[in-house]
């Protein structure tokens, strides 16, 4: 296993730390956060479009640190990154950035890029595999 496949679950959820405090840090983000505290939390979202974007951003920060955890489970169970990962990280990138140019949209992609290149020159395939890395799984 590369060194480069064990760095690209880390990156993703250093992304999604980044994402989460930028949510939460940033003065315009916060306002939003503190219009949802300041009516109470349930049901404050709806018609104020600012917090509905905040929500969103936030939710998509939170995916990213399953994404993270997922990828880092793949690794270590495998020993290496899907070929998809990086596909959908780019799929994800490329049009966030050409719509959004002064976006996170490029780190997404150079994580991406990254994920790519760890899924190539990782292990073996599964068609390479005899028996399955982790028969306990089976069931």
């Amino acid at each position: 296993m590369s060194s480069l496949t064990k760095w690209v679950p880390r990156l993703i959820t250093g992304t999604a730390i980044v994402h989460l405090a930028y949510g939460v840090v940033v003065p315009s983000m916060a306002e939003s956060l503190k219009g949802i505290a300041s009516d109470g939390f349930v049901a404050s979202v709806g018609g104020h479009p600012d917090r509905e974007s905040w929500l969103w951003f936030m939710l998509t920060g939170v995916s990213w640190l399953g994404l993270g955890e997922f990828t880092r489970w793949s690794v270590r169970e495998t020993g290496q990154l899907p070929v998809s990962l990086g596909v959908g990280l780019l799929a994800v990138a490329v049009p966030m950035t050409v719509v959004e140019p002064a976006s996170g949209g490029w780190l997404v992609a150079a994580v991406g890029v990254l994920a790519l290149r760890a899924a190539r020159a990782g292990g073996p395939r599964r068609d390479q595999v005899e028996e399955p890395l982790r028969p306990a799984l089976r069931a």
